[in-house]
């Protein structure tokens, strides 16, 4: 009877620890910037792989929630809050690559949970790669709106001072809109300080160029792509945020071009 109960425990414990594995992996994805349909897909499968046939599972961006039935009929219910999130497409294939390992070979929990983990302590990458690519695209914007050369030379400097704010300061946890706000009134006072000095021509070019760095593109595209999906609450959530930031970004370069006409 003893070691029947212990059996049972074994059990139960193991089905906690594959739930809990299941959800921090979904976690992470949605973290990256992983479609909610992938991510509910995930969890289901790795479940699935562990012997846990019935999982019900249901995700927006702030919350992975995932409810599994065992086999004799016993309920496990865990939920993941999600706090912060940012685009990381070189995680996200590692996540997916993991999620394959585990539905392919299931490996022991701990182990997989030890290499989930490892992908979250691995160094950055390259940060002078991340840099390039910042200013390239800012001057890149600049040239392709009607800006000429002067003006993507000026738009660098702005750029790489977005890229500092977002690998330093956003990176603290400071809230999005504000952020973004201080980011586009930074962007549009350079842009008038430049042409100011002389160090650019059109001051709207080069505010274009920097601003396409803030626009929620992915997150934009995500929200149409999970309502056609039939994620219309994550889809909504996700074109609402998409919105707002868009909002913030207008009001930080109003604020600029008005404090800036008025000082400078």
């Amino acid at each position: 009877m003893q070691d029947n109960k212990d059996e049972a425990v074994g059990v139960k414990n193991n089905n906690e620890k594959v739930l809990s594995l299941a959800l921090d992996l979904g976690k992470s994805m949605v973290q990256c910037g992983a479609e909610i349909n992938r991510v509910e897909e995930t969890v289901r499968r790795v479940c699935f792989a562990y012997g846990l046939s019935r999982t019900e599972v249901f995700s927006i961006i702030s919350m992975v929630y995932a409810t599994v039935i065992d086999k004799d009929g016993s309920t496990h219910t865990q939920m993941r809050r999600i706090y912060s999130y940012a685009p990381n497409f070189d995680r996200l294939e590692q996540l997916n690559s993991l999620s394959r390992k585990i539905c392919a070979t299931v490996p022991d929990i701990d182990e997989a949970a030890a290499e989930l983990k490892s992908i979250f302590v691995k160094k950055k990458p390259f940060r002078l790669t991340v840099c390039l690519g910042y200013l390239i695209a800012a001057m890149g914007f600049t040239v392709f709106f009607g800006g000429n050369m002067l003006d993507a030379l000026a738009s660098a400097p702005i750029a790489f001072v977005i890229y500092l704010m977002n690998a330093y300061i956003k990176a603290t946890g400071v809230n999005r809109l504000f952020f973004t706000a201080l980011s586009s009134f930074l962007a549009g006072i350079f842009a008038l300080i430049f042409v100011r000095l002389g160090f650019g021509e059109n001051a709207n070019m080069i505010m274009i160029g920097d601003i396409m760095l803030l626009i929620p593109g992915l997150m934009l595209v995500n929200s149409v792509r999970e309502m056609l999906c039939g994620d219309i609450m994550s889809g909504l959530l996700r074109l609402l945020e998409s919105v707002i930031i868009a909002m913030a970004i207008a009001c930080g370069y109003a604020v600029a071009i008005i404090l800036g006409n008025s000082v400078l």
